[in-house]
């Protein structure tokens, strides 16, 4: 069975999917007006009018932008540099980059894994360091990410800010990682994990929590999933054609999984999928 992972443009229609019905936009442009600006930018301890950032599995943009606006609105000029490794998603960000026109934000793109840009520094003797480092929903795919962490960590300035954005415990995609391995072949890492890191490294770090949720009744109204639920479905499975490539009985298993309360909630009638998230807000000290 294949991973959503091997085709981008599908991943890219089941994320936005995803994002679209958990409301995720509008969540993160609200978020990025209140907590982003007095968890990163009033806390950056920095003189510099002119900073750098950096973007880790930045996607094609769309959300990572919402949080470049807020950097761009409060500093004279902007560097970012954009980490992804589907060539896709990067011609998609650079479309939007282009549309959104901001004067004072100028874009570099490294079309690759973390692991890949981490190596590509080392060859290159670059020792550049960043103010304001991001990586949003993308510590999943990092192959050691607490080591990885560790190294963005050293690649802020002093007095910079790294934001990592995850699943809560609570979300339903940690629970089906733990629950089917086998399919959703992600790190099975959570917020808990990433605290626990800062704590034992005394890094100085701030816990957000938002609980979300988004409607899935339309998964159990009919045997027959139309194309749009076939999307969503192999997105939060993270595998292509799933219902195609399991029995009926495993798949009634996993349907009912995640109907249950480990991974839904009912309200109003409706099957709600849980989608919690974290945010953790850490800080370089001089």
């Amino acid at each position: 069975m294949a991973s959503v992972q091997n085709d981008a443009v599908y991943y890219m229609k089941g994320h936005k999917l995803h994002s679209l019905k958990m409301g995720r936009y509008k969540i993160m442009e609200e978020l990025a007006k209140s907590v982003f600006v007095s968890s990163v930018i009033e806390k950056m301890d920095t003189k510099d009018t002119n900073i750098r950032s950096l973007g880790i599995g930045s996607s094609k943009g769309d959300i990572e932008s919402i949080f470049t606006k807020q950097l761009s609105d409060h500093f004279g000029k902007l560097e970012h540099m954009v980490i992804e490794p589907a060539e896709e998603a990067i011609e998609e960000y650079k479309r939007l980059a282009a549309k959104n026109d901001w004067s004072n934000v100028e874009y570099s793109w490294f079309n690759g894994t973390f692991q890949q840009f981490m190596e590509h520094r080392e060859k290159e003797g670059n020792a550049q360091k960043y103010h304001h480092i991001s990586s949003l929903d993308s510590v999943y795919y990092l192959e050691n990410p607490e080591d990885d962490i560790l190294f963005m960590y050293n690649l802020l300035e002093n007095g910079g800010m790294l934001m990592i954005m995850l699943d809560s415990d609570e979300n339903s995609y940690s629970r089906l990682a733990q629950r089917f391995p086998e399919f959703i072949r992600l790190k099975c890492i959570s917020s808990k994990d990433v605290i626990a890191l800062c704590q034992q490294c005394k890094f100085e770090f701030q816990h957000y929590h938002h609980e979300c949720n988004s409607d899935i009744t339309d998964f159990f109204l009919s045997n027959i999933l139309s194309a749009e639920e076939k999307i969503r479905l192999d997105f939060i499975m993270q595998t292509l054609d799933f219902k195609e490539s399991v029995s009926e009985s495993f798949y009634k298993e996993v349907i009912n999984y995640i109907k249950s309360s480990h991974c839904s909630k009912l309200y109003d009638g409706k099957v709600m999928l849980k989608n919690d998230f974290d945010v953790i807000f850490i800080q370089k000290k001089w």
